[in-house]
């Protein structure tokens, strides 16, 4: 009987196909008497060292597709092959109890487990976490258990999951896995970037889709709208693929049009549509999808993921490589945004009562400006590439913004004294997040070469609304009068400052906002590469005369629902004229 789950789409598009039910499951472990302990260490040898050839392949894979810096998790994964104090522990009960390794191994490891479990520190549950990890692998060789491997799968499939482990997201087979169903995630979470990198249509967030699904089931995702149909009637499958076929020759006549639309409105306004990215492997879906250069590059994913900071060096190279693949169009790094949603134990992160509003982004930078130096120099010597930019998450206020630049003061003084070149001409800009900072922008633009309205956490912040909470989703609303009037305010004073105001949150990505956008004086749309195509088709049919009188009547809208009438509205007018037009995507995107 057919029945539709709800969850968080991440990344667009539908997939049909029979469900992959992805269950990493746990495993018997026997217990028994051995004789010869000395063949039963020989065994945990041999079983180590073939987990040490599987974790080395998946941090060579990783390397190679995601870049270095988040193939660190693996090499903590095999420093943990290593780590004496287990070992030693299997070694006394082993010559003590005479009992089979994996017996001896799964209990030591359970034991550290709930040690640092209860110890109120994230590092420590994160690396309680990896040892399990790693000691599952080994006890898989010892037993002879085969892991499941997404990487083995030889028939298109809707994977089902309760989760993606890194290792199973980098094993996965990418030309068979046609679609992602997954009970736990959201729109940041590491799955979720790979999707949209590799334009794999998921939906996450489906809570226990994975315990409700069978083998071999005919599954729909819809990852525009967030939906998943399980088991679909005869006519939903008709429509669904009939709407699959339509998406499909839409996105080529997009790309299409991509080569011949300079991304300019009809009259001739030009508007930069730049991607947002994390991950090295989406510079080239960025490149194909035809973007006017990065607008967000999201440099805090170069410290997830891994056990250590990375070097100045490594920093540079990913920022480098940004920077030469996206030439001549202008790369924008954003500092890392730590804190918050991100807990990162390495950095002395933890968690907090209340984290959004704790210390995150330029607040933990200014309270750590070793770390925060470092990663400035990088970004400095990426200048040279002469298409950099460095913009500042969650600036509060102009102090706040004088004490960042300072801090990038000191870093040029340091890089000229030691010789190395950089850009001192390079644009510096402040990410408009906080209703504080849209309540002076009038003086920040003083101090920034551009703006860069980050809508999702500004929606956050302004309505009190968190945007992870699935029980209070529903108030989360980027059409909100309030917002609008903040976005409305931000790009007044940065057009009489005379720079740019760029918008770089999910709104960017929804054609539904991009004539209200653009006529409440946004020069700049950065998004998921995915949602470039029909965003630029969206702006070639826009008239700035009437998108601005639009504008202007929405700010004065009472509510969210009056402003979406009017959204909706204007859109099928835009239709009617323009009948190959398509809206795709949801209010929700």
């Amino acid at each position: 009987m057919e029945k539709t789950l709800r969850g968080i789409g991440v990344s667009p598009g539908i997939a049909i196909g029979p469900a992959l039910v992805f269950d990493v499951g746990r495993f018997e472990v026997p217990e028994y008497r051995i004789t010869d302990t000395k063949a039963e260490w020989a065994r945990l040898a041999r079983a180590m060292s073939a987990a040490r050839v599987e974790l080395e392949e998946l941090h060579r894979r990783t390397s190679k597709e995601l870049g270095e810096v988040h193939a660190g998790i693996f090499n903590a994964h095999l420093m943990l092959l290593d780590d004496v104090m287990v070992l030693d522990q299997v070694k006394e009960q082993l010559e003590s109890e005479k009992l089979n390794i994996e017996c001896l191994l799964a209990r030591v490891t359970r034991q550290f487990q709930q040690q640092m479990e209860q110890i109120d520190e994230a590092r420590f549950r994160e690396r309680a976490a990896d040892l399990v990890d790693v000691t599952d692998r080994v006890l898989r060789h010892l037993l002879k258990t085969e892991h499941p491997d997404l990487g083995q799968v030889r028939t298109a499939c809707v994977v089902v999951a309760h989760d993606l482990s890194p290792s199973d997201t980098v094993s996965m087979d990418k030309e068979n896995t046609v679609a992602l169903a997954v009970d736990s995630g959201n729109v940041t979470s590491h799955t979720a970037i790979l999707a949209r990198a590799l334009e794999i249509p998921a939906v996450m967030g489906l809570l226990n889709a994975s315990n409700h699904v069978q083998p071999d089931t005919m599954m729909i995702v819809d990852g525009t709208l967030g939906i998943v149909i399980v088991d679909p009637s005869r006519e939903t499958l008709a429509r669904y693929e009939a709407a699959k076929q339509a998406y499909s020759e839409e996105q080529v006549r997009l790309r299409h049009a991509l080569e011949t639309t300079p991304g300019k409105t009809r009259h001739g306004v030009p508007i930069e549509t730049q991607a947002n990215i994390e991950l090295p492997i989406e510079l080239a879906h960025s490149r194909r999808a035809g973007a006017h250069g990065v607008g967000l590059y999201r440099t805090e994913y170069l410290f997830l993921n891994r056990g250590t900071v990375p070097t100045e060096d490594e920093q540079f190279e990913a920022y480098a490589d940004a920077a030469r693949a996206l030439v001549p169009f202008p790369v924008t790094l954003r500092t890392m945004d730590i804190g918050g949603d991100k807990f990162v134990a390495h950095l002395q992160i933890f968690k907090e009562d209340n984290p959004q509003l704790g210390l995150r982004a330029v607040r933990f930078c200014l309270e750590r400006p070793d770390i925060f130096k470092t990663q400035l120099r990088a970004m400095l010597r990426a200048t040279v590439h002469g298409n950099v930019q460095i913009m500042f998450p969650m600036i509060s206020g102009v102090q706040q913004m004088r004490e960042v630049k300072a801090v990038l003061a000191e870093v040029m003084d340091e890089l000229r004294e030691a010789g190395i070149p950089f850009d001192a001409k390079v644009p510096v800009g402040s990410m408009i997040e906080v209703p504080s900072a849209v309540m002076l922008t009038d003086l920040l633009a003083k101090e920034c070469d551009f703006f860069s309205i980050g809508t999702n956490d500004l929606i956050q912040y302004s309505l009190a609304v968190d945007r992870v909470n699935e029980r209070i989703a529903h108030l989360y609303e980027p059409a909100h009068p309030a917002v609008l009037r903040m976005i409305d305010m931000t790009a007044r004073a940065a057009k009489k400052a005379g720079i740019p105001c760029k918008l770089c949150g999910e709104m960017a990505g929804d054609p539904l906002y991009t004539e209200l956008l653009l006529g409440l004086g946004v020069t700049s749309l950065s998004m998921s590469a995915v949602s470039l195509p029909v965003v630029r088709a969206e702006i070639s049919r826009i008239h700035m005369g009437k998108a601005r009188k639009m504008a202007r009547k929405a700010v004065n809208l009472a509510t969210a629902s009056d402003v979406l009438q009017l959204l909706d509205k204007h859109a099928g007018e835009r239709r009617s004229i323009h009948p190959s037009a398509r809206d795709g995507a949801s209010h929700g995107l």
